[in-house]
């Protein structure tokens, strides 16, 4: 949660880029506020005013840079259109993306209000991004689009937190399937 509104955006926008440069360079665990400050040339007490910790300044550079993510554009068939939602999430959960997902979960597992910090500002907006998919083409009660939302995510943040297996273009294909095939039929109901 922000402490306050930043003085600069120039600061905000050089400290919310070093944060990923040095997420990717060094991870989550050894990125510090301080080093955030040396890297910038901004005052540890600047960053501190606008962040109260390293985690809610990594989850305002995360989330920025998820909002570029590009929307997928309707097809015209759900399940291509779920295989091209399921692709593109698979490139990102498969690069540093992912990592820092694992580790901003992982404080949110340790922090309820963390993680609804989390679940607010990024996890609900992937989450209606794959909800515009769904309702392309049908009408769903709120538990069943809920449902088909959680059918095509689960097994994806499965494997990422678990990793047991890829993330590959197979099984997001057999997701994507699964998830129409079960779209399908809560249509008919």
């Amino acid at each position: 949660m922000s402490t306050g509104r930043p003085r600069n955006h120039a600061h905000s926008d050089a400290a919310k880029e070093a944060a990923l440069h040095l997420l990717k360079e060094q991870g989550y665990a050894a990125i510090s506020m301080e080093g955030i400050a040396q890297h910038t040339g901004i005052a540890k007490q600047t960053l501190y005013r606008r962040w109260k910790s390293k985690r809610d300044l990594i989850l305002d550079a995360f989330v920025d840079q998820a909002d570029r993510i590009p929307l997928v554009p309707p097809t015209g068939n759900l399940q291509e259109d779920l295989r091209l939602y399921l692709q593109q999430t698979a490139v990102l959960l498969n690069s540093d993306c992912g990592t820092t997902n694992r580790a901003l979960l992982a404080e949110g597992l340790q922090d309820a209000a963390f993680l609804k910090e989390l679940r607010e500002k990024h996890l609900i907006k992937r989450r209606n991004r794959l909800a515009e998919i769904l309702r392309r083409p049908f009408q769903f009660s709120a538990e069943q689009e809920e449902y088909l939302i959680d059918l095509a995510l689960g097994p994806v943040w499965y494997r990422l937190l678990i990793q047991n297996a890829p993330l590959n273009e197979a099984f997001m294909d057999q997701v994507a399937r699964d998830v129409a095939a079960a779209a399908l039929k809560l249509s008919e109901t």
